[in-house]
């Protein structure tokens, strides 16, 4: 005891509380004063609290919804509830890591802090491997520095050390594992530390999502005690993914189904007959969202409760199908004659089907309620223009329209994606899609073909343009989309372009167009525009002045 107070004792000629009270005591005739200013001799000062004064802020009686909201400013990731990996989900600014150790710091300041900040912390955890900023650099020296109590740098990878810590902490806390619904992890850590993992989510009774590792979608034996904890311990999951490997599983999900509120649903490589698939499918009561791909032995049964006799295809907000060759034009258009199917579709994705661009018109009349459509294929031969109605939708907000040559025609002098995009051209001139925003297309001198068709069709094409498009281009050798804005001002056809400073780009074919600025009949005014990022198309965007981005 004698130790620790000289450890306490103040040094010598500093001021101490009792040295400030002879001093109040000597100016006042030997009576102490008390906090009101008067006289008393009996008031003992020293036992009086130095944080008496002091009132509570007002920050701290705030209700915990304003201080949510004002917390996620703070770490933004904090609010991620979406069902997507954490590579998928990763923020281009802002080191995640800092910005949850910040967060943290807040819920220090009181206790109405600390129970926002709780709800916030613990709802959406990222589990990161390192610093994206100049702090990651420091710690890896420390770590191999050791300190006085560890001679050696522990033997635990930095992913497996911060998953203990998270288990620990759940352990002591189980309103904290109560509140965690969605964890997500980087691929190496979740493929590393299986084990871990499993342990981590058998402590979260609520989880919707999580990042797994490939071994669960595909049974393998590695991943079995993980899988056995998800069957048991996670009943709320809302998103899982089978594939190859794993149809006796998905199988028997229909006789007793473990996650009844599963939303999303992956299939990749699976070959299930079409009774099972209808089967399990329609066992799921709020699924919303399929994908199917590279399915062999899916055809357009499913969407015939005749065919399989066991239920009807569920009513989906989102279907993407890829590399499916069995499905066709005339399933689809079975699945949405039936009224509930066509009010639900939201979403639609084609990736390599044997569905053509110029049947598409039969298919966007149905989907009522359809604001996206996802269109990408492969054409060897020109598109028949006989009698072929245009593309018309009422609801469609997003297309990508992604038409490219395929190898039998990469050599041959005339191309044929050209005239699959003269009809999308003609398409949104002739007025059939005046809701739509957005619209990515594989040519990037597709802007200079509206343009055209504007030319030449003259009057006709005036009244054609009825709404504000955002417009993305690419070419084969292109990595990142080129953004045109496309506005019709006057009866005349206004592009405001904005380019990306990249390798590959349209530096050169920019470059020549500062002198077409005019606005006239038949002509185009191609204006450069800062990019959302604040990008010019003089020079590279600034970037915050900090480390932030040594680790990008």
């Amino acid at each position: 005891m004698h130790f620790l107070k000289r450890l306490v004792k103040p040094p010598k000629g500093a001021s101490s509380f009792g040295d400030d009270e002879d001093r109040t005591r000597s100016k006042h005739g030997g009576k102490k004063q008390g906090r009101d200013g008067s006289q008393n001799g009996s008031c003992n000062l020293s036992h009086a609290s130095p944080y008496a004064d002091l009132h509570p802020s007002p920050a701290s009686e705030a209700p915990v919804e304003v201080l949510m909201t004002i917390f996620s400013f703070i770490c933004p990731h904090a609010l991620d509830e979406t069902y997507l990996s954490a590579e998928e989900t990763t923020m281009e600014l802002g080191c995640m890591l800092c910005d949850m150790r910040e967060l943290s710091h807040c819920g220090l300041v009181c206790r109405s802090w600390h129970k926002a900040a709780q709800l916030l912390q613990y709802r959406s955890i990222r589990l990161d491997s390192v610093h994206y900023c100049g702090l990651e650099e420091e710690l890896q020296t420390r770590r191999k520095r050791g300190s006085f109590f560890q001679k050696h740098p522990s033997p635990l990878g930095i992913p497996e050390h911060r998953m203990r810590l998270l288990y620990r902490t759940f352990q002591e806390n189980e309103t904290a594992a109560t509140l965690t619904q969605f964890l997500k992890m980087p691929y190496m850590a979740r493929e590393t530390y299986k084990q871990d993992s499993a342990w981590l989510v058998s402590l979260l009774p609520n989880l919707r999502y999580v990042d797994l590792p490939d071994g669960v979608y595909q049974d393998d034996s590695s991943c079995a005690s993980l899988k056995a904890i998800l069957y048991t311990r996670c009943p709320g999951l809302r998103k899982m993914s089978w594939v190859g490997g794993s149809e006796k599983s998905f199988v028997d999900l229909w006789i007793e189904p473990p996650w009844l509120g599963l939303e999303v649903v992956e299939l990749t490589g699976m070959k299930v007959e079409n009774r099972d698939l209808v089967q399990v499918l329609s066992s799921l009561p709020h699924l919303i969202h399929l994908k199917m791909k590279s399915m062999p032995w899916t055809t357009d049964a499913i969407f015939d409760s005749t065919a399989t006799n066991v239920g009807l295809f569920p009513a989906l907000q989102t279907l993407a199908i890829e590399d499916t060759s069995s499905i066709t034009i005339d399933g689809l258009k079975a699945y949405l004659t039936r009224p509930v199917a066509s009010e639900a579709l939201e979403t639609l994705v084609l990736t390599n089907t044997p569905i053509p661009a110029h049947v598409l018109h039969q298919i966007l009349p149905l989907a009522t309620r359809l604001t996206s459509l996802s269109f990408r294929t492969q054409v060897s031969r020109t598109i028949p223009r006989q009698d072929l109605a245009l593309l018309t939708s009422a609801s469609l907000t997003h297309l990508a329209y992604e038409i490219t040559d395929d190898e039998t025609s990469t050599k041959s002098l005339a191309k044929p994606s050209p005239s699959y995009y003269a009809y999308l051209s003609e398409s949104l001139w002739n007025g059939g899609m005046p809701k739509l925003k957005d619209l990515y297309v594989r040519e990037p001198a597709f802007h200079a073909r509206l343009q055209k068709y504007k030319a030449s069709a003259g009057v006709f094409a005036a009244t054609g343009w009825t709404q504000d498009v955002h417009l993305y281009t690419k070419g084969m050798e292109h990595l990142e989309w080129t953004k045109y804005s496309i506005g019709d001002v006057g009866g005349n056809l206004l592009i405001l372009s904005t380019l990306k400073r990249e390798a590959g780009s349209h530096a050169s074919f920019f470059a020549g167009l500062s002198d077409r600025n005019e606005v006239g009949d038949g002509r185009a005014s191609f204006l450069a525009i800062p990019s959302e990022a604040g990008e010019c198309t003089s020079g590279k965007r600034e970037r915050r002045k900090s480390r932030v981005n040594l680790w990008r």
